[in-house]
């Protein structure tokens, strides 16, 4: 399968309603609608023949006789005087005869209905289109869908908003029921204010899947395009062929977007990505199944006791996680949406193991159970990759930083600080080329994860990537899916803990390779504040145990992190010092 076919559609499936589609003419192909060129050229012929003249080009007839290009209006006013008759001439063109429909001429294709059921399952909200037909809208009808179809001013004015409807139907160049629609000689070079601000929004808001649409005569819709700067997500231009367009090209070239050569049409296309997204999505309900019969299975394990089950469960989910991350091309050829795809790859094949990790982290009581945790990380620190793109390299790193955060944010919440501090210190690095390093330092997002997530999501500048593309909002998934969390802001807390007091430990080794977690950005710290007046009143507080148990190893490693937050631009200190040394809530 097209490997920028199988990122889309993972793509899709991981981002529901966040894809539009653009489509052009070549979406009805097979269903035998006329294009819209199609139309004209025919209307043109007919007027031709009401004036008893045949010539071989009806379009350069029109123009000598009549001295200026074709429109639509003017054609359809020569030959149909009424409402009724304006509707009836052009029906034939889009409307199938009892013949047709036998034929599956003129009715919704494989196409439009592989896209009705992506827009069911939630996945697809808003399709723009430059076609005259009605065979997307039949094609939501036949499944049901509520939808809002735009094609004039006066309806984009009275809309609904895009994210308040469950689908959005935009024709930008009309419908062929209503006369209002463009002229394609010369309404396409130019839209109103309110058909532009709506196709900005879109442009900027949403990725897009492009297919059927040749950019060659659609002049406003081409400028459209490039006067929105945002890349907020991927562009994908199905392609019929390996050769596009120069106006195509431009604007593939433009977008940075992602070509997808499918010789067999719209429908082909269509079908495999709806098959695919329903595929994956279907795959994480059963892994999902298969984790809560994991997740029983585990908890009696630990009430039992059973050690030997608890180790071979954990070191098969390890084993899986590595072998696929081992197996990753490190000399392919590197994109946004390759590097993403993989991401995203990694991260689905390291759920289990995550969930498995914290909840074993926070029931753990033995110390065949804490020497397991420990050897999973070394396990996940070994790689047979050194050579390859920089980017691919740093992969491996991230199962392992996600097994980090599951079991530090599980030992924080069950605060048994004594094994936190054995996770930060004894974990051995096995990785050949970097075993001189500790666990903390061969940890440190600045070994490339940060350079990692920048990269895919460089649109856009964070303080912190790793953390903030990655691993707070994964890791929230794993902390409510396991219901070791009640909600959203006790996650954070214990989160925010754990980072924290991974900021202390480095300091106290003397690293400067983790300068802050995503606390040190944020004004509402008042659970941190909280979290060290509790230390100041406490001469026996457990926290200690990851400063060998001396205040003043604690204390001092505190106002050095103070001190590295407040020069930095955007971080901040304040309130944390006070908090610990005299109990003050500064906020």
């Amino acid at each position: 399968m097209d490997e920028k076919l199988m990122s889309m559609s993972f793509s899709v499936e991981a981002n529901k309603g966040v894809y539009a589609l653009l489509l052009g003419s070549g979406i009805s192909y097979s269903a035998s609608i006329p294009t819209g060129w199609g139309v004209l050229k025919e209307l043109c012929r007919r007027i031709m023949l009401l004036n008893g003249a045949e010539e071989q080009d009806e379009i350069k007839w029109y123009e000598d006789n009549f001295g200026k290009a074709p429109l639509y209006d003017e054609l359809i006013g020569m030959l149909a005087k009424t409402s009724s008759e304006r509707n009836g001439l052009l029906k034939e063109f889009f409307e199938p005869t009892e013949e047709e429909i036998e034929e599956g001429r003129k009715v919704p294709t494989d196409a439009h209905k592989a896209i009705a059921e992506l827009v069911k399952q939630g996945y697809i909200k808003v399709i723009v289109t430059t076609n005259f037909d009605r065979l997307i809208e039949q094609a939501l009808d036949e499944l049901n869908i509520q939808y809002q179809t735009l094609y004039h001013d006066s309806d984009i004015e009275g809309m609904k908003p895009l994210a308040h409807a469950d689908c959005t139907v935009l024709k930008i160049h009309g419908d062929y029921r209503d006369t209002r629609f463009k002229n394609i000689t010369d309404e396409l070079e130019s839209y109103s204010d309110s058909l532009t601000d709506i196709l900005k929004r879109i442009f900027d808001e949403y990725g897009l899947i492009i297919s059927g649409w040749s950019a060659e005569w659609d002049t406003a819709l081409r400028d459209t395009i490039k006067s929105v700067k945002g890349r907020r997500y991927s562009w994908y231009w199905h392609s019929f062929s390996k050769e596009v367009g120069e106006k195509a090209q431009e604007l593939i070239n433009f977008r940075d977007a992602s070509v997808i050569i499918d010789s067999s049409g719209a429908d082909h296309f269509f079908r495999e990505l709806s098959a695919n997204v329903i595929s994956i999505s279907e795959v994480k309900k059963v892994n999902l199944d298969n984790l809560q019969v994991k997740l029983k299975r585990l908890k009696r394990y630990i009430a039992n006791n059973d050690e030997i089950e608890i180790r071979e469960m954990i070191t098969d989910e390890t084993l899986k996680v590595a072998e696929y991350v081992n197996k990753v091309n490190t000399n392919a050829e590197v994109s946004k949406e390759y590097v993403d795809q993989k991401v995203d790859e990694i991260k689905e094949k390291s759920k289990q193991l995550a969930i498995l990790l914290a909840l074993l982290s926070y029931y753990a009581k033995t110390t065949e159970q804490d020497q397991l945790l420990i050897e999973t990380l070394e396990r996940l620190t070994s790689t047979n990759k050194h050579s390859g793109n920089v980017l691919l390299l740093c992969l491996p790193q991230i199962p392992l930083q996600i097994a980090f955060y599951s079991i530090g944010i599980s030992l924080v919440k069950s605060g048994n600080y004594k094994l936190l501090e054995k996770v930060f210190k004894l974990p051995r690095v096995r990785d050949s080329f970097k075993n001189r390093l500790d666990f903390l330092s061969f940890t440190s997002p600045s070994r490339g994860l940060h350079g990692l997530f920048d990269y895919i999501k460089s649109e856009r500048r964070f303080h912190l990537p790793m953390e903030e593309v990655l691993i707070y909002p994964y890791m929230k998934e794993v902390f409510l899916e396991s219901q070791l969390v009640f909600n959203d802001e006790e996650y954070t807390i214990y989160y925010d803990i754990f980072e924290f007091l991974r900021s202390i430990k480095s300091r106290s080794l003397g690293h400067s390779g983790y300068f802050s977690g995503r606390f040190g950005l944020k004004d509402d710290r008042n659970h941190l504040i909280q979290f060290l007046i509790n230390g100041y009143s406490n001469e026996q507080w457990s926290v200690l145990e990851i400063c060998e148990g001396d205040k003043e190893i604690f204390k001092e490693s505190l106002n050095q992190l103070v001190g590295d937050l407040n020069s930095q631009s955007m971080f901040s200190g304040y309130g944390l010092l006070e908090a610990y040394i005299n109990g003050e809530n500064k906020f």
